[in-house]
């Protein structure tokens, strides 16, 4: 037996997904994911104990999408791709290629092609180490390959955009 840490993941379900719950010809055998007993739950039936709730997760994600909210959701779409063509045309400038056609991008997590002859472990390590910025690597096929910049959520600014680009320069 292990524990597991209470996490968070909001969860809709269409009302043919609740018909099924509610006509199951048997009864679930495990706790973990018992969505009977998480609506039975919800429903205001006899309160069972079925999972520990992430009490603090649960006051993260309020207060994030109160932010959400009060920013506006067409203006945080505005700011993130404003800021990711801010970080394109710099990185362009500096050479770089963006793995994903154009048309394909997120605006929030830009994966960059890491051009020949860099270093691009010992690139990430500096970032890191001397200027405080974390930038991922690739994974699976792409890693040492590509690197994976996130623009996401309070991050997504011209200045981080800016940090990031002349701390580039400056390893590079």
């Amino acid at each position: 037996m292990f524990e597991r840490t209470p996490g968070l993941s909001p969860v809709t379900f269409s009302q043919a997904a609740i018909d099924v719950l509610d006509n199951r010809k048997t009864k679930v055998q495990s706790w973990f994911l018992d969505l009977t007993m998480v609506k039975n739950y919800w429903a205001g039936a006899k309160r069972a104990y079925h999972h520990t709730a992430p009490v603090s997760a649960m006051f993260a994600m309020r207060e994030a999408l109160r932010i959400v909210l009060e920013e506006g959701l067409e203006n945080r779409f505005k700011r993130h791709q404003k800021n990711h063509e801010l970080l394109r045309d710099g990185l362009e400038a500096m050479g770089f290629e963006f793995l994903v056609e154009k048309q394909y991008r997120l605006p929030m997590l830009n994966a960059v092609v890491i051009p020949d002859g860099v270093d691009e472990a010992e690139v990430r390590k500096r970032l890191l180490n001397e200027y405080n910025i974390e930038i991922g690597g690739g994974l699976g096929p792409y890693a040492g390959k590509i690197w994976r910049i996130g623009l996401m959520g309070e991050s997504s600014t011209p200045n981080h955009v800016n940090m990031l680009l002349a701390a580039l320069k400056a390893v590079m």
